[in-house]
């Protein structure tokens, strides 16, 4: 795929299949703060509105990602042409993760702005944990061929930090919410897994097929 055929790509999706999910994660990020107070928090604290409800803008950009190709007769036109739709999915997860760092790291700024002890590890725990979330909500709405079950099991998911901290080990949302200082990296690297592996199955699938 060329820059000018990617590019193209970029633009049809962002005119047609993006605003929507977009317009739902930006209203995420104005919820938050009627949620949660983003008023001169200290560091654990600060994390608390990133960790436990910005990370659902994750799930709003994230999973519908294979959206358009869950209509077979869109699929079959798309499979048509001459670029692989699987191909036409990952540059929607690039632009899709882009615009999740883009809203996180907004966040974090305004709560600098609001006198909140934030720094990059803050924006990086938000991310991550969004980033995560997100990724289990498509690797469910893929194989279960309809948005719905990514929507549910990303925020089954969700609710089981609840009560499964310490079954969840590494892949806990609210790791530095409960204290821990440090960026949680391991949500990010399997929240990589889970996609790539979503659309290796997928590829191995459409072969089978």
């Amino acid at each position: 795929m060329d820059f000018s055929a990617a590019a193209k790509i970029v633009r049809i999706n962002l005119r047609h299949n993006f605003p929507m999910h977009f317009g739902i994660a930006v209203a995420v990020a104005i919820l938050t703060p009627l949620v949660f107070s983003i008023s001169a928090l200290d560091f654990t604290s600060s994390a608390r509105p990133l960790e436990m409800l910005l990370c659902m803008a994750g799930t709003a950009l994230l999973t519908p990602v294979f959206l358009p190709e869950q209509n077979e007769n869109i699929r079959d036109v798309i499979r048509s042409k001459k670029v692989d739709y699987l191909s036409v999915c990952i540059i929607r997860v690039v632009y899709s993760a882009a615009a999740l760092a883009a809203i996180v790291g907004a966040f974090v700024l305004a709560m600098k702005l609001c006198e909140c002890n934030v720094t990059l590890a803050h924006f990086g725990a938000g991310f991550g944990s969004a980033y995560f979330l997100g990724a289990v909500g498509l690797a469910f709405a893929k194989f279960g061929e309809n948005p719905t079950v990514g929507y549910m099991a990303s925020m089954m998911y969700y609710l089981g930090n609840y009560g499964l901290k310490d079954k969840l080990g590494k892949l806990y949302l609210f790791s530095m919410s409960s204290g821990e200082n440090g960026v949680n990296f391991a949500l990010i690297l399997w929240g990589t897994v889970i996609i790539a592996g979503t659309f290796i199955v997928s590829k191995i699938i459409d072969r089978v097929k």
